[in-house]
């Protein structure tokens, strides 16, 4: 074992070894003052063989400090010395009283035999809970089977169960270490006991066994951090102790299973933790998730006979040539280092001037890679899509730096052929990693010029497969998909039926379906749009306001919110539209002036405003003719 790898990282200015000075020489203080005493000397005696029996063991354990390459566990080490100390201090108080003095010392002092049964049983708790401290921090076969509750813990048997497991992950055998993290990551689901285990230390040895354990001992590890992250405090207090860099190191040359398991985890801290997010992608983490994905995408592009498989694969295969310049690689110290020139293999996957050298992806993660495809069982690949997908969606998640790092690479090709022949769980996640990249696509025009570019393949591949869901997949799948396409509306140019068809007639779907299309219409009807008024004109010409009237009067507050935000933005754009004139909109609208929905919304209040003025001063207050033809046309 690793001397440099201390129990637990020491936090406060004092060494484990100095916590039993105070102790040990308080045992020599007592011994002492029983051979003074002249009263209760039977009693004293006891003391003195209990308050023996505590010194021999802080003496074993002063030498287990300062010889063994683990040390003693710190955090319970201090509980139980301050413990300790309290008792030897009680000890030496009630034996000095025993001592020859005046008859009114006596008189004022006055001690009796449950004096000395109450620090008997103290000196019993403090020798049971030394002895305990010993056996946990035990290695190999000094280790007892089992060490039982210590009295210092008995009101909280949590508190020792989570120390006892701790120990167990830094000192125990391999499969012990293993079932010790498990342990951990069971007891980790509820909030409380997630928080003991980090602040009793618990986080160090789960990430060394996670760098240098077996594969079951790796697996397990990564589960219990992850069951961690779920309060924003605790994943900050974990990324101080380098937990991202050493899940960029496992994702860079761990097995498919323990990759898949850190995935999962550095995904449930992503989505707690910004900073998180800022330095995955720092450590190379962003890189190694896509290159996973990558893999899969050389069997796709070799076997598949779609259309978007001839655009992965031309896409591929004829990367656009990158500049030179410098780039960060992760290295396994965890550390950043500058490196410069271009590898061919990773041109594959790489984006237009992304470099990076060779060694930025060890030759064993594409060996292990290729072994794992052939070898492993579907259902780890599966697993390991599933989380590697959900890690880049979270990653992507309200982070405008991270969306645009990972549209860089070839990642949005990845999503495009996952959101067509995944699985539910691929799917979704593809799925939710596109709609956090369009969101942040939607607030940097950057994004939108490299990577949503009309004729863009990675565009094109992701927008049909958006379009695709959105006209037969399920609600769950519809709703994220017509957000994306809601945010990518400033990138379409006018003429765009097959885009603008299929929202419209998601607006026949049920009332969450319905909402987030009357969202996505609407981003292509607002002002901001450079082509918001040719967009007005083909929703309307595609009956987009006889579907829109029902959900004025819908029971969901946010779905007629949404529709009648839509509505306005028509009734403005083109006032003197015949659908609107058919539909009777101006009326609809004048009925909603009443509305809770718009007397709660000043917003709202004022688009239907606008709207009713604009209707008002192009069409007569009564519908037109179906056979009459509105000037334009």
């Amino acid at each position: 074992m690793d001397p440099r790898m201390q129990f637990t990282p020491v936090q406060n200015e004092s060494r484990i070894e100095d916590l039993l000075v105070v102790p040990i020489g308080l045992t020599d203080h007592v011994r002492k003052a029983v051979e003074k005493a002249e009263s209760f000397k039977q009693e004293c005696a006891e003391v003195s063989r209990k308050v023996d029996t505590l010194g021999k063991l802080l003496r074993q354990a002063a030498r287990f400090a300062s010889t063994s390459a683990v040390g003693l566990y710190e955090s319970p080490t201090r509980r139980i010395m301050v413990e300790v100390e309290k008792t030897l201090q009680k000890a030496s108080t009630l034996v000095k009283k025993c001592k020859r003095s005046g008859m009114l010392k006596r008189v004022i002092t006055i001690t009796n035999g449950s004096d000395f049964r109450r620090l008997n049983q103290h000196l019993e708790n403090s020798i049971v809970d030394v002895r305990w401290l010993l056996n946990i921090s035990a290695t190999g076969e000094d280790r007892p089977d089992f060490t039982g509750l210590p009295p210092i813990a008995s009101t909280d048997p949590i508190l020792a169960m989570v120390w006892e497991h701790v120990s167990i992950v830094h000192v125990g055998s391999d499969e012990e270490r293993a079932d010790g993290a498990a342990y951990l990551a069971d007891l980790a689901k509820d909030d409380r006991n997630a928080k003991i285990i980090v602040e009793e230390g618990g986080v160090t040895p789960l990430l060394r066994l996670l760098r240098e354990g077996t594969v079951a001992g790796q697996e397990e590890a990564a589960k219990a951090l992850g069951c961690l992250a779920k309060e924003k405090e605790r994943v900050q207090k974990m990324r101080m102790e380098g937990a991202i860099s050493v899940f960029s190191q496992i994702l860079g040359h761990g097995s498919m299973k323990v990759q898949a398991a850190v995935a999962w985890a550095l995904s449930e801290f992503c989505d707690k933790d910004e900073e998180s997010q800022n330095e995955c992608a720092e450590t190379g983490g962003i890189r190694l998730l896509v290159y996973l994905l990558a893999h899969e995408m050389e069997d796709f592009s070799k076997t598949a006979k779609s259309g978007l498989a001839t655009v992965v694969k031309s896409t591929m295969e004829k990367p656009k040539a990158s500049k030179p310049g410098t780039e960060t690689s992760f290295r396994g110290s965890g550390r950043v280092h500058p490196v410069s020139s271009t590898s061919h293999s990773n041109e594959a996957w790489n984006g237009p001037g992304e470099n990076t050298r060779t060694d930025s992806f060890p030759s064993s993660l594409r060996t292990i890679s290729k072994n794992q495809r052939d070898n492993e069982d579907p259902e780890t690949k599966l697993r390991l899509k599933v989380q590697v997908t959900r890690a880049l969606w979270k990653l992507a998640q309200n982070n405008i730096k991270n969306s645009k790092f990972i549209t860089d690479t070839r990642a949005l090709l990845c999503f495009a052929k996952l959101i067509e022949t995944g699985k539910e769980d691929v799917q979704f996640n593809s799925i939710m990693a596109v709609v956090a990249i369009t969101q942040s696509a939607e607030k940097s025009s950057e994004i939108r010029k490299a990577a949503f570019k009309a004729k863009a393949p990675a565009a094109v591949a992701v927008v049909e497969q958006l379009i695709r869901v959105i006209k037969s997949g399920e609600p769950e799948l519809q709703e994220p998909c017509l957000i994306s396409i809601g945010c990518l509306a400033r990138t379409f140019p006018a003429s765009i039926l097959h885009i603008l068809e299929p929202v419209v007639k998601a607006l026949k779907a049920d009332f969450r379906v319905a909402a987030e299309a009357a969202g996505a219409l609407y981003k292509f009807t607002n002002s901001k749009n450079y082509h918001h008024i040719e967009h007005s004109k083909t929703i309307l010409e595609l009956n987009g306001a006889q579907l829109l009237l029902p959900w004025l009067t819908d029971p969901d507050a946010y779905t007629q919110k949404k529709a009648l935000m839509l509505l306005c933005c028509l009734s403005v754009n083109v006032p003197d539209h015949s659908a609107l004139a058919q539909a009777m909109v101006r009326t609809r609208l004048e009925n909603m002036t009443r509305s809770p929905v718009v007397s709660q919304n000043s917003d709202l209040r004022a688009a239907l405003s606008d709207a009713i003025s604009k209707l008002e001063l192009y069409q007569a207050s009564i519908a037109r003719p179906h056979n009459m033809v509105a000037p334009y046309e």
